[in-house]
């Protein structure tokens, strides 16, 4: 998988999940533990009011798998 097409199921998955679409949505850091995944990715002001404001979601199993990790 390319890292666009990450980027794009990652994009959805966040919509998916926050109810919210974020165009400039920027892929932090993915990190995995025994059971989990966490997700953290920055949204812009024009999306939260805030300067890249840093935001996380956990992931289930089947998430995860869907964007490649």
């Amino acid at each position: 998988m390319s890292e666009e097409q990450q980027r794009q199921r990652i994009r959805e998955l966040v919509r998916k999940q926050t109810g919210m679409d974020w165009p400039e949505l920027q892929v932090g850091n993915i990190e995995k533990a025994m059971s989990s995944v966490t997700l953290f990715y920055w949204c812009t002001k024009k999306e939260v009011g805030k300067r890249w404001h840093q935001k996380q979601l956990e992931l289930t199993d089947e998430e995860a798998d869907s964007i490649g990790v």
